[in-house]
C-alpha cells in the first residue's frame, strides 16, 4: 500500500519516456505531468488509509460493547445463581467434577467453594448411591433432564440427608453440563412417614373395633389384635390378660412368643398389684427383674392397661429383644387401644350377663304369665284410680283457691252494701222517719246497696260460667269488622244516652280469624263498657285493628312481660291479630295497671282516676277484666294495658290456633 504511489509514478514516467521517444515533449510537460500524477495518486493513498483507520476503530469498539455485555451477563448470572432459593450445582456431564454452585447450595453442604472446586460430584454421595447416581447421569445424557429422588448426600461434618434431585442437561458446545436443583427432603419424609404411621395406626384401630364389635368369636379377635399391635411396633412377643376385679383373678386371654411360666407370672402379678398396671408404662431391663422377664431375654417391656369407665378390664404387654423408645404419640395410641378394647370386652361381658339374665327372665315369665294379667289390670285400674285422685285434687285445690277468692271478696265488698242496707234498716226501725222525703233517702241507700248486690252476684254468675267451659272453645271464622259493627250498635243507647261515639278505624283489611263468637261477644263487650264508663261526655272510643308478627311483638317485651311473662316464650312465629280500645279519660296510673286484671280487683278504683261523669253504677267486684284475660288467653293470646291521655286497652288474637290452650286463670 505504501509502494503503490511510486510505482504508480515509475509507470508514469515510462509512459512519457515512450511517447518522448516518438513525438518530442517539452520538459515542463513532462515535470507538470510526473508532478500531478504523483498527488492525485497521494490523496487517493491519503484516503484510504484513513477509511482503514475509521474502520479499525469500529471493530474496537464493537469488540469492547461485546465484551461489556458478557461481563454483565456473567454478572447477571452470577447474582441468579447465588439468589436462587433452592442450591444449584453445576458439574461436567463427561468428567462428574462440580463447576459451579450457589450460596444456598454451599450452605446446604457445609463445604467452601475452594473445598467444593476440587470434589468431584460423586463424593458427595453415599457410597451406596454411586450406582444410582451414575445411571442417573446416564439418563440425563441420554434425554436431556432426569430425577434423583431420596438420594443421600454428605455433609462436611459427615452427617447424611435426603435429597431430590432435578437435573438438566445443557450443551455448551465444547462440553456438555448438568444444571440441577437439590432440595432436603429429610424432614419432609420424616412426616410423611408420621403420616402413614398415623393412619395405620387408625386402620389398624379401625379393624380391631369393627372386628371386636362384629365378631362372634371374641377370643379369636384378642389374638388377632394383639398379632396386629405386636406387628406395628416391631415387638417380639405379647400378651392379654382379663382381670376379674370382683374374684382378684386375672385370665390370659391373648399369647404370642412369650413362655408359658412367663405368662403365668404376668397373670399372678397382675392379680395380685393391679393398680401397678392403670397407666401405660415403658420398663427396661433392670425395672423388671421381679417379673422374671429380662432372664428370658426380653431387654424392654410396655405394659397397656385396657379399662373402661375408669375400672380395669385387663392388661396387655408387649416385650421386645432390643431396647425401645415409643414417642409420645406412641403412647397415647397404645392408651386409647386401651381403653377402645376394655369398652368392647366390658359391653360383650354385659351383653353375656344381659343374655344370661333374659333367660333366667323368661323362664321367670312362664312362671309369672297367670299372675301378670292380673297385675296389669291391676295396675290399669290403680292408674286410673290415681288419674281421678289427681285430678280431684286439682280440682279441690282450685275450689279451695276460688273459696278463698270468694270468701275474701264476699268479706271486703259485700260488707259495704249490707252495713248501707241494715245501717238504713235499722234507722227507720229505731227512729222511724219524720218526712217522706228522709224516708226516700234512706230507701234510695237501701235500694243502691242492693242493686250493688245484685250487680256482685251477676258478676260471680258469669265467672262460674266461665270458668266451667275453660278448654272447651267453639271457634268459627269471625271477622272483626262485622263483629264489632253488631256490638256497637247494641251499645247505640248508652252512647247516645253520652252523647258519645265509638270509630272503627283500619278494620276492612283484616283476615278472618277462628274464635269462640260468645267469648268475644264478653271479651270487646266489657272493653266497651269500660271504655263508655271512663270516657268523659261527648267522648270518642277508638277502635284500631292490625296483624304483628314475633319481630313487632319483641319490639314491646318489656311491656308485655309485665303483664305475661310467659307469653312471649309461646308465642313462636305465628302471626296474631292486634286489636287496640282507646278511651278518652284521664288514665291508669302505672301502680294500678298490671292489677286490674286481677281477680276481685276492685274496680271503683279504676274509676276515681278516670273522668267519667256517671257514678249511678257503683263499684264493681273486679270480675270483668279478669273475664277479660281469661277469655283472651284461651284463645292463645294476650291482654293489656297502657296509659297516655286516656287508657288504650290492648289484646292480640293468634291466627293460628295453639295445639294446647293454658288454663283461663
Amino acid at each position: 500500500m505504501h509502494f503503490a504511489p511510486f510505482l504508480l509514478i515509475a509507470v508514469c514516467e515510462l509512459i512519457l519516456l515512450f511517447i518522448g521517444r516518438r513525438t518530442p515533449l517539452p520538459g515542463w510537460l513532462h515535470l507538470a505531468v510526473s508532478v500531478t500524477v504523483a498527488a492525485v495518486l497521494l490523496f487517493i493513498a491519503a484516503r484510504a488509509w484513513k477509511r482503514q483507520l475509521q474502520v479499525q476503530e469500529g471493530l474496537q469498539r464493537e469488540l469492547e460493547g461485546m465484551r461489556l455485555e458478557a461481563v454483565k451477563s456473567a454478572r447477571r448470572y452470577k447474582s441468579l445463581l447465588e439468589g436462587a432459593g433452592n442450591a444449584i450445582f453445576i458439574f461436567s456431564a463427561d468428567t462428574g467434577l462440580l463447576e459451579e454452585e450457589n450460596r444456598v447450595g454451599r450452605e446446604l453442604l457445609g463445604f467452601s467453594k475452594e473445598e467444593l472446586d476440587s470434589i468431584q460430584a460423586r463424593d458427595l454421595l453415599h457410597p451406596d448411591e454411586h450406582e444410582r447416581f451414575r445411571c442417573f447421569l446416564y439418563q440425563v445424557k441420554r434425554n436431556g433432564r432426569g430425577e434423583l429422588d431420596s438420594v443421600r448426600i454428605r455433609k462436611k461434618n459427615g452427617t447424611f440427608f435426603l435429597a431430590e434431585i432435578n437435573a438438566r442437561l445443557i450443551d455448551l458446545g465444547d462440553e456438555q453440563v448438568a444444571h440441577c436443583l437439590m432440595r432436603d427432603i429429610t424432614k419432609k419424609r420424616r412426616t410423611e412417614k408420621e403420616i402413614w404411621q398415623r393412619n395405620r395406626e387408625l386402620s389398624i384401630l379401625n379393624d380391631i373395633l369393627t372386628g371386636m364389635n362384629h365378631s362372634a368369636d371374641l377370643e379369636q379377635e384378642q389374638q388377632r389384635t394383639l398379632w396386629e399391635i405386636m406387628e406395628l411396633f416391631d415387638a417380639g412377643g405379647g400378651t392379654m390378660h382379663l382381670y376379674r376385679g370382683d374374684q382378684g383373678s386375672a385370665r390370659l386371654c391373648a399369647s404370642c412368643g412369650v413362655s408359658a411360666e412367663l405368662e403365668q407370672r404376668l397373670s399372678q402379678s397382675l392379680a395380685q398389684d393391679p393398680e401397678r398396671f392403670l397407666k401405660v408404662k415403658r420398663l427396661k431391663a433392670p425395672q423388671i427383674k421381679d417379673l422374671g422377664v429380662a432372664a428370658e431375654g426380653w431387654q424392654c417391656l410396655t405394659s397397656v392397661p385396657i379399662s373402661a369407665q375408669e375400672h380395669l378390664v385387663g392388661v396387655m404387654h408387649l416385650m421386645h429383644r432390643d431396647p425401645c423408645r415409643y414417642s409420645a404419640e406412641e403412647l397415647r395410641f397404645l392408651e386409647s387401644v386401651g381403653k377402645q378394647m376394655g369398652n368392647i370386652i366390658e359391653k360383650g361381658r354385659l351383653f353375656a350377663e344381659l343374655n344370661w339374665k333374659s333367660g333366667e327372665l323368661l323362664r321367670s315369665h312362664r312362671l309369672l304369665e297367670k299372675s301378670s294379667h292380673n297385675l296389669s289390670v291391676s295396675e290399669i285400674r290403680l292408674k286410673q284410680n290415681l288419674a281421678l285422685v289427681e285430678q280431684a285434687n286439682l280440682e279441690q285445690n282450685r275450689l279451695d283457691r276460688m273459696k278463698n277468692q270468694f270468701l275474701g271478696m264476699v268479706s271486703h265488698e259485700f260488707n259495704t252494701p249490707l252495713t248501707s242496707i241494715i245501717s238504713g234498716v235499722e234507722h227507720l226501725l229505731q227512729n222511724g222517719w219524720h218526712s217522706e222525703q228522709e224516708a226516700r233517702s234512706v230507701l234510695e241507700l237501701v235500694r243502691d246497696g242492693g242493686l250493688r248486690l245484685k250487680g256482685l252476684v251477676a258478676d260471680l254468675l258469669k265467672l262460674i260460667k266461665v270458668e266451667a267451659r275453660r278448654g272447651a272453645l267453639e271457634t268459627s271464622a269471625v271477622h272483626l269488622l262485622h263483629f264489632l259493627d253488631e256490638l256497637a250498635a247494641q251499645l247505640q243507647p248508652q252512647l247516645e244516652e253520652r252523647g258519645q261515639r265509638v270509630t272503627l278505624a283500619g278494620l276492612e283489611e283484616l283476615p278472618f280469624f277462628d274464635a269462640d263468637r260468645n267469648y268475644l261477644e264478653r271479651v270487646f263487650g266489657e272493653l266497651l263498657q269500660n271504655a263508655i264508663r271512663f270516657s268523659p261526655h261527648k267522648g270518642e272510643i277508638l277502635v284500631t285493628g292490625r296483624v304483628v308478627d314475633r319481630p313487632a311483638l319483641l319490639e314491646r317485651r318489656k311491656t308485655l312481660e309485665r303483664f305475661n311473662p310467659e307469653f312471649l316464650r309461646r308465642c313462636g312465629e305465628r302471626c296474631y291479630l292486634e286489636v287496640e280500645v282507646r278511651d278518652s279519660g284521664i288514665g291508669i296510673p302505672p301502680e294500678e295497671q298490671q292489677g286490674i286484671f286481677g281477680i276481685f280487683y276492685e274496680v271503683g278504683e279504676i274509676r276515681h282516676h278516670s273522668s267519667g261523669m256517671s257514678r249511678e253504677q257503683g263499684r264493681g267486684a273486679g270480675l270483668g277484666l279478669a273475664m277479660v284475660k281469661g277469655m283472651v288467653e284461651a284463645h292463645g293470646g294476650m291482654v293489656w294495658v297502657e296509659s297516655a291521655g286516656g287508657s288504650s286497652f290492648f289484646l292480640v288474637l293468634p291466627l293460628e290456633q295453639e295445639a294446647i290452650q293454658p288454663a283461663l286463670f
